[in-house]
């Protein structure tokens, strides 16, 4: 597992993080016919703000790795261009926006919690999956916050989804480095943030 992960990763680590400059768009999209997308928006840097962004370490392996072995669809930014690409309207303009997203980042705020979820305005109670994902990192004992503060979702695909498109098929998912770093916690990747991820994308398949 842990090979193949670092395997992925050369993909989106290429160049400094700025990913693979010959591939022919900026996201990267496999298509397994599934309800749920997993997508990973900063898998490479990006251009926000004017300013350049650095890379959510990680998370386009992760998700190209968990897409695989759930025949789950993935979407993941492949190279970094500069100028300002939304993911939002990737999915407009690809005919997506039926799907349901579990769209993962990374933080290293020093923070008690590991895993913050995001779901910018809406209210928790009967937001869809919401639950069974927070009884799934509750099962790995992952220290879970919804929307805490800079983690809602208002900044990104969360939002501009749910204001685009007028309904709440979207989760943020931030994932604390530890949880991440296949380099440095190989053992927590295998056991903990791998079956958990497939836990979640599995449950879009009730």
């Amino acid at each position: 597992m842990i090979n193949k992960l670092k395997e992925y990763n050369a993909f989106y680590m290429n160049n400094n993080s700025y990913g693979k400059e010959e591939y022919p768009e900026v996201f990267k999209y496999t298509d397994r016919k599934s309800k749920l997308i997993l997508s990973a928006p900063h898998a490479t840097k990006s251009f926000v703000n004017k300013k350049e962004k650095p890379a959510d370490l990680y998370t386009g392996a992760i998700v190209e790795y968990v897409g695989e072995k759930t025949e789950t669809s993935t979407l993941i930014r492949s190279k970094y261009v500069n100028e300002k690409v939304l993911i939002s309207d990737y999915v407009t303009n690809k005919g997506l926006e039926k799907h349901f997203f579990v769209d993962v980042h990374g933080f290293n705020q020093d923070i008690e919690y590991d895993v913050c979820l995001g779901i910018y305005e809406h209210e928790a109670k009967g937001y869809p999956y919401l639950e069974d994902i927070i009884a799934i990192l509750e099962k790995y004992d992952l220290r879970t916050i919804v929307n805490y503060p800079g983690y809602t979702g208002k900044g990104g695909f969360t939002r501009r989804y749910q204001e685009k498109f007028g309904k709440p098929n979207i989760i943020q998912m931030e994932l604390k480095r530890y949880l991440r770093d296949f380099y440095q916690n190989p053992e927590i990747v295998e056991k903990t943030t791998i079956p958990m991820m497939i836990d979640v994308a599995n449950c879009y398949k009730k």
